[in-house]
């Protein structure tokens, strides 16, 4: 597969929410699409909703595929990124999903076959659902698509599946993996666990009479734990970091509100949130 083709055949591991959504969009776009998961269950729903042409368990069916895209849990991540490379054709193209970068693709480029091109990949997009149920096309749609290239990647390799992100309706944004990491526990990891910490500090007889504002700021707290606590797991020194500053910002309106001087912190909080996205991740 080149820069500027769209892949005649995809193959998507893990048919989960974003596994489900890319199918889902990768098959919209115009290619074959072929779904791989251990779950039968999940195979025939995704059969039902047209996210994939051709279902199996097997990994094998990576081999006649030109982009390959690893959607399995995180822990999982790596392990089935290697295995599937060892399975594709030459000249193919391989990215993963996980939400944590350095340590899978160091993992990877350790272990990547000759000829097969391997490029780290994050969609910034989800919801608190799970699973193949809740997959939908429209959840990718403008969002951000991050590529962690690193030194050993091409710029040809780059630029397919750059391609392939725009062609899906994504906006690619490229970084080093590390610096991927440090950012996303700031954007991501962080207001997950904030939306937590929140839940836990409201009394039960409050949680009664919330309002939509509350229900918006925990709604990723549904999400699952399990996936979370790997995320925690595997990103642990930059989730801590931006934790540490996130403590910092609170005592600060603490103060504010003490010396009867939060106006301008609440000011600067205004001013600030007309640079983040309108649809945030």
């Amino acid at each position: 597969m080149t820069e500027g083709a769209f892949p005649r055949t995809a193959a998507v591991v893990g048919l989960g929410l974003i596994g489900g959504s890319l199918a889902l969009s990768l098959r919209a776009a115009g290619a074959r699409v072929v779904g791989i998961d251990t779950s039968a269950a999940a195979l025939e729903m995704a059969r039902r909703r047209g996210a994939v042409d051709e279902g199996t368990a097997s990994l094998d069916g990576v081999a006649a595929a030109d982009l390959v895209v690893v959607a399995t849990p995180l822990d999982q991540v790596a392990q089935v990124t290697i295995a599937a490379a060892r399975r594709m054709r030459p000249g193919s193209l391989l990215t993963d999903v996980g939400s944590v970068k350095a340590p899978i693709v160091a993992a990877v480029n350790s272990a990547l076959p000759p000829g097969i091109r391997f490029v780290g990949g994050h969609p910034m997009a989800g919801s608190e659902g799970a699973g193949i149920a809740a997959a939908d096309a429209t959840l990718l749609a403008g969002r951000v698509f991050i590529l962690t290239p690193t030194s050993r990647t091409t710029p040809e390799a780059v630029g397919a599946l750059r391609d392939v992100v725009t062609r899906i309706g994504m906006r690619p944004i490229i970084l080093d993996p590390v610096q991927h990491d440090e950012l996303v526990a700031q954007v991501s990891h962080l207001p997950y666990l904030v939306s937590v910490a929140l839940l836990r500090a409201v009394a039960d007889d409050a949680r009664v009479i919330a309002g939509p504002t509350m229900a918006e700021m925990t709604r990723v707290a549904r999400s699952p734990a399990a996936l979370w606590a790997e995320i925690c797991r595997q990103n642990r020194e930059a989730i801590v970091r931006s934790l540490a500053r996130f403590e910092g910002e609170l005592a600060r309106l603490r103060e504010g509100i003490e010396t009867g001087k939060i106006g301008d912190l609440l000011l600067e909080g205004e001013a600030t949130r007309s640079t983040v996205p309108a649809r945030e991740t």
